[in-house]
């Protein structure tokens, strides 16, 4: 019996092992499984693009079973570690073996950096996460970039001057460094697309009174020329004689008087004494270079040679060797004239985004939005006549024995006037003020910001009319702490866009724009204006467009004039239009002055129930802002019920802004 017992026990425990064992095989092979219906290629590259929108090209091939899901791309900053706040979601189905490409339209305008690691991540029908794959500066191969040249017998070790990929801020907008290697045949057909030149371990001697003059040209234009010395200095300065800086000695290494600087160790190199020889140039402390204006351009020059800093490591680590190049660009381009790019221009420190955005926090405050005023002084009024003054009344009518029947009674219709007030506050559908800004003389497809928001506390989207090509948020700003988050999403379903918000309290607004490849109005604004002796602005306007303009402004430069109503068809004589904002009231810009002052009074006074439409045209003055040329004239006109921009349920007010550039 005892035998039997044991004999029982061994076969039950050699079961139990082999069903382990069965347990382990087929959890193994459930997983080479899943792994099989799991296995994705991805790829991705950049097209070239001419509009608004960076244009990535995503190929994912399935490697598994038959697969349907969600192919999602997001940024994620390297300073922060995280996605930024925007989804972009395709909706993908992918039988097995099959490979599938498709592009991706991303804004330029919502992407704050173009240095972020590109993330393509792809969920399953219940959103799980089966693939995923980092592509680092993706963006950089086609953004806008500041073009350096180097002109330099040591081009290899002058290469850290692109900060390794890592961006500039420059007057507000970053932008990646893109180096071109010069010598002397090719640099003056180089010139122009230059942004800085830099000089450095150069003989410029050799170079002809053509080049040489070419260069002065460039800098005057807004060229910035950086020169590196060292020991080398007589040959670099050596053609030219225009910029007033002798040397007189170059000191060995530790030799000199200078002191250590926080970006460079100067006691490492080589530091030529230089000489302001008519007084022109600013020097500053941390880094001793000296610093002016040359026309529309500057020119600052070092003691020391850049090249010799690479290769004595003077600079220290990669992250100090970072500060020191942005900081001596920050100072040499602070003494220039905003310039970037062809045809791209702006008059102050501040780049278009910066107002448009700023103003668009005004859209949709037309109709006050949601105001409960009236239910606020129903419930207190309820709170009050509930209680004691309930208890008063029917005292003096000696009927304080019905106090415990009117209560309630009192309680019923409370609520019956709190429902009644409140309904005309029922939000059943999503709330959305769109601006459509069209350029009449050319130049891009049409833009459209929207601002949107909705009472619930859960995601929502909608979708866009046909032809919308891309969409996102206005700005990058919002950043959520876990890498699975996201706040603004942009879904693509077959040839539609749908955009929406994933809201973290209710009634949260979302700022988003879009972009349109669609038919141009037929029309165009016209005028013939000058400016007189006290820079009024003066001469005719012209409508030819079949939109009325109920407001209409006029910029030049940082001047900027706004007048009341110009029909479809009509033209005015601005000495004869009624002006309701110009740049007397106190404001340095015309732009800032707008956006941040005149508005605020719109808001608060009598003009309050015009608040949108001039909201709406300060986004048509910002978006033109500092991409017009200064010395150019810009009328733009703005109209109501505009196009619609949602083919979906909700509630939209829009607009349309119409410029001309002349």
């Amino acid at each position: 019996m005892d035998n039997q017992i044991r004999i029982n026990q061994r076969l039950f425990r050699i079961l139990i092992f082999g069903l382990i064992i069965c347990g382990i095989y087929m959890g193994r092979a459930g997983l080479t499984v899943r792994a099989a219906e799991q296995a994705f290629g991805i790829e991705a590259k950049m097209l070239p693009s001419d509009q608004n929108a960076y244009e990535i090209q995503l190929t994912v091939e399935n490697q598994g079973q038959d697969w349907e899901g969600t192919v999602r791309l997001m940024m994620r900053q390297d300073y922060y570690g995280r996605l930024n706040d925007c989804a972009y979601d395709t909706e993908l189905s992918l039988p097995q073996g099959s490979t599938k490409q498709f592009v991706v339209k991303v804004p330029k305008d919502s992407i704050d950096r173009t240095d972020a690691i590109v993330q393509v991540i792809l969920l399953d029908k219940n959103a799980d996460k089966v693939a995923d794959k980092e592509l680092g500066r993706l963006l950089q191969t086609e953004s806008d970039a500041l073009t350096m040249g180097i002109l330099s017998d040591e081009y290899t070790s002058l290469t850290y001057l692109d900060m390794g990929g890592n961006e500039f801020n420059y007057y507000g907008k970053n932008y990646p460094i893109r180096l071109e290697e010069l010598d002397r045949d090719k640099l003056t057909d180089s010139l122009v697309a230059l942004d800085f030149l830099v000089i450095d371990s150069y003989n410029t001697g050799v170079l002809s009174d053509g080049a040489l003059e070419n260069i002065r040209q460039w800098r005057d234009n807004g060229g910035m020329l950086i020169i590196g010395t060292g020991s080398g200095a007589q040959e670099v300065l050596d053609g030219f004689d225009d910029l007033e800086i002798q040397c007189s000695k170059v000191y060995d290494p530790g030799a000199g008087t200078y002191d250590s600087r926080d970006y460079v160790d100067v006691s490492q190199l080589h530091m030529a004494e230089l000489t302001d020889v008519n007084g022109k140039y600013q020097t500053t402390y941390d880094m001793s270079i000296l610093m002016c204006s040359e026309g529309g351009g500057a020119v600052g020059i070092l003691p020391y040679s850049l090249s010799e800093v690479a290769r004595l490591n003077a600079a220290g680590t990669y992250e100090q060797q970072k500060e020191f190049v942005e900081s001596m660009l920050r100072q040499v381009s602070s003494y220039a004239s905003v310039r970037h790019g062809s045809g791209q221009y702006t008059t102050s420190g501040y780049d278009s985004m910066y107002f448009l955005t700023g103003v668009s926090n005004y859209l949709g405050n037309g109709n006050n939005r949601l105001q409960f005023g009236w239910l606020k002084v129903i419930v207190i009024l309820y709170v009050i006549f509930v209680g004691p003054v309930l208890y008063l009344i029917l005292r003096f009518a000696k009927k304080r024995d019905l106090y415990w029947i009117a209560v309630p009674v009192t309680t019923l219709v409370g609520i019956f006037l709190v429902y009644f007030a409140g309904r005309g506050f029922e939000v059943v559908s999503t709330n959305v003020y769109s601006v459509t800004v069209r350029n009449l003389t050319g130049g891009g497809h049409d833009r459209t910001y929207l601002r949107c928001y909705d009472a619930g506390h859960k995601e929502w989207e909608l979708r866009l009319a046909e032809g919308y090509e891309y969409a996102g948020p206005l700005e990058d700003s919002n950043y959520r702490s876990s890498d699975e988050s996201y706040f603004y999403r942009i879904r693509k379903e077959g040839d539609r866009l749908f955009f929406g918000l994933n809201p973290s309290v209710g009634f949260e607004d979302g700022y988003f724009q879009a972009g349109i490849a669609a038919e141009r109005e037929q029309g165009s604004i016209y005028s013939d204006l000058y400016q007189d002796r006290r820079q009024r602005i003066r001469g005719m306007v012209a409508n030819k467009t079949t939109q009325d303009f109920k407001y209409f402004a006029v910029t030049i430069g940082d001047d900027l004039f706004v007048y009341k109503d110009l029909p479809a068809g009509a033209e005015v004589k601005l000495e004869d239009a009624e002006v309701v904002y110009n740049n007397d009231g106190g404001y340095s810009n015309g732009v800032a002055g707008y956006c941040y002052g005149f508005m605020r009074e719109v808001q608060s006074g009598e003009m309050a129930k015009d608040v949108d439409i001039l909201t709406a045209l300060g986004m048509g003055v910002s978006a033109t802002y500092s991409v017009v040329d200064p010395d150019r004239t810009v009328i733009i006109g703005v109209t109501e019920n505009w196009d619609k921009v949602v083919d979906d349920q909700c509630n939209e007010v829009s607009y349309g802004c119409f410029y001309a550039v002349q």
